[in-house]
């Protein structure tokens, strides 16, 4: 055995997007570096876990792979040709199921499947059609006034909308289904093809997304009809019932597009009220399908012990758990799964604390699953120290339950205490799940000699709606007391040692690691990374302003009003920990002002403070470099103040 590096955690190949195909028979998926530099190839394995091979290959980016409805074709996203004026532009490829060379259905003019949350693209029912969505391409006369370098952004003026477009799949004729001057962020297909289901905004900017609404539109084209507003809440995931009258939806006050696991909704397609499935449920909905014959739904859920899959009658309401197990379900953004045309294979990346993220199938009897594990990844990793960990509850504020994950320093001794790093997630609508934790860089400082708390307070997901919205209006509130009274938790069990506390987090995570040390000087070291820290100058600079004034419920502009309230900035002379700072030059969910502005703060006010700002990078690194270097940056802080 040998210690865990930061090595093992960057250079490890990520599988995700397990698509089983429509017979059952295979799995396509996707193995893929963590970094930009790196590539990304569709590999192919047999539903019995023979002949595991890649199925494309080359130094680019594919993705998204995608079955035809009969079985014979593979859709599938890629900058394979791309060039320097291209860079990073997603096009549309098919290939056959039995290989040979995959071809460009049609030359797109702007990057197909947006930025790659939500659904990409998908096949029309009879296979003859893929509908995507593609965002609206520079005009000649922009290309024009370009060229003599007369572009000045006209910041929010000329909209650039999201757009569903439909490609023959043989010809790549192209035509425009969503004409109307709308932001498309989802789409589905009816079963009989001749509907679309819609998650749509009036502007095409990152914050109208908060604002969504649920429609409908012809496939052939139309006018696009609204048929729910969930104000303030959001919604995701429209899936139309095999006989076209209703649509289920997901729905919840989201922090981040893509990121959702809430209620599940079902709701005519005519128009009408919704209909909740899973009201008070203690678990977070995060897929959800069809049977084909339109009687019940299975769905994928996160709860603070792992994930659930169940089954859901539409008419009654009933619900029955076919399995859980402590596991996480591991796919970008949404936890999901695939399934074949009879809804009795599905497919799944999974993991857990103590093993990898590997490709499985579930074959469904009745009311249970058989697992079968496909890949067999990783082999490298059964050299490393394993990171221990183990799941801890605790009493919250108001006598609430919390849960969250401890991670147990190499060596780990019962009898002694240990400096003590609480990493707070982001979103705050997220949870940590039971992640293979030898993998995340959190296991990091764990394989340095620190116990790492990773706390799931009010606000995160996995525990149904009325947890996930319980700190709306309160962000900084009572979550921060959950997370406090865990670290106390911890103190009392002998656990953490008191003098030697740390604290740190990423976007929300981020604020709350500045919030906290803003009202208590409990903490002797601080990291980070990407959070906010003046409310204010933040709602007037990101991306998505609506998000802090609809989940605050309060107005920016007014004065000593809620923003204030909660800003850390507001309290800046309290501050005595040392903190790190690390943030992307070119975040747009968090600019890098935030940063600045607290620095600046810190600085003047006397405490010892860094910047670390990375270019080329937004909210969330990319570059591998850069992924290494802030965790053992990071790392090396805390060493020096906890020492």
């Amino acid at each position: 055995m040998r210690p865990l590096t930061l090595a093992d955690i960057f250079d490890a190949k990520v599988l995700n997007n397990a698509q089983v195909s429509p017979d059952g028979k295979q799995v396509a998926f996707v193995v893929a570096d963590a970094y930009k530099e790196g590539a990304a190839q569709i590999w192919m394995v047999n539903s019995d876990g023979s002949d595991c091979r890649p199925f494309t290959g080359g130094a680019k980016h594919d993705r998204a792979p995608r079955w035809s409805p009969d079985g014979e074709w593979l859709a599938f996203l890629s900058d394979r040709q791309s060039d320097e004026r291209s860079e990073g532009r997603n096009e549309l490829f098919v290939i056959s199921r039995h290989g040979g060379e995959a071809r460009r259905v049609f030359e797109a003019k702007s990057s197909v499947g947006g930025d790659g949350r939500g659904e990409l693209f998908a096949w029309s029912p009879n296979g003859k059609q893929i509908a995507f969505l593609m965002e609206d391409p520079e005009t000649e006369e922009e290309k024009k006034l370009k060229e003599q370098k007369i572009d000045p952004l006209l910041f929010e003026r000329d909209h650039k909308f999201m757009r569903v477009w439909a490609a023959d799949v043989s010809s790549g004729e192209l035509r425009c289904v969503t004409t109307d001057p709308v932001q498309v962020w989802e789409f589905s297909w009816s079963a009989d093809g001749s509907q679309l289901a819609l998650v749509i905004s009036d502007e095409p900017y990152e914050w109208s997304w908060y604002h969504c609404k649920l429609a409908t539109v012809p496939s052939a084209g139309g006018a696009i009809k609204t048929i729910y507003d969930p104000s303030p809440r959001q919604v995701a995931l429209p899936r139309w019932s095999p006989d076209g009258t209703q649509l289920a939806f997901l729905q919840s006050v989201w922090s981040d597009r893509g990121s959702v696991g809430g209620d599940l909704n079902l709701i005519p397609a005519a128009g009408g009220g919704p209909r909740s499935l899973t009201a008070d449920h203690p678990a977070s909905i995060t897929w959800a399908v069809w049977m084909p014959d339109g009687g019940s739904l299975i769905t994928l859920a996160t709860t603070k012990d792992g994930v659930t899959v169940e089954e859901w009658e539409s008419g009654s309401g009933a619900g029955r758990r076919l399995w859980a197990e402590s596991v996480a379900i591991a796919d970008p953004l949404w936890n999901t799964f695939s399934h074949d045309r009879t809804l009795r294979t599905l497919a799944f990346a999974r993991e857990s604390a103590d093993a990898p993220r590997q490709i499985w199938i579930a074959r469904r009897d009745h009311d249970s699953l058989t697992w079968t594990q496909l890949t067999h990844f990783h082999a490298d990793k059964a050299e490393i120290t394993p990171t221990q960990s183990k799941s801890v509850t605790w009493t919250g504020a108001d006598g609430w339950e919390m849960q969250g994950f401890l991670l147990l320093p190499n060596g780990y001794d019962a009898s002694k205490s240990y400096p003590l790093f609480t990493w707070v997630h982001g979103g705050p609508t997220s949870l940590f799940a039971r992640r293979f934790w030898s993998a995340m860089p959190q296991a990091y400082f764990a394989a340095k000699g620190f116990a790492v708390f990773l706390p799931n307070p009010r606000g995160s997901t996995g525990r149904g709606l009325k947890f996930a919205e319980a700190n709306v209006g309160d962000m900084g509130g009572q979550d921060f007391h959950d997370i406090m009274a865990g670290i106390e938790a911890l103190i009392e069990q002998g656990v953490a040692d008191p003098d030697k506390l740390a604290i740190g987090g990423g976007s929300y995570g981020g604020f709350m690691t500045a919030w906290a040390i803003t009202q208590t000087d409990r903490f002797r070291a601080a990291t980070i990374s990407a959070g906010y820290c003046n409310l204010l100058s933040f709602h007037g600079t990101t991306g998505i302003c609506e998000w802090d004034r609809l989940t605050y419920r309060a107005d920016p502009y007014e004065l000593h009003s809620t923003f204030e309230q909660f800003s850390p900035l507001t309290f800046i002379n309290r501050v005595k920990t040392p903190t790190l700072i690390i943030h992307g030059q070119n975040d747009r969910v968090v600019p890098v002002s935030q940063g600045y502005e607290f620095f600046r703060a810190l600085k003047q006010h006397g405490v010892p403070t860094e910047l670390r700002i990375y270019p080329r990078e937004g909210h969330g690194f990319s570059e591998k470099a850069h992924q290494r270097d802030w965790v053992e940056y990071a790392g090396k802080w805390l060493e020096k103040w906890l020492a």
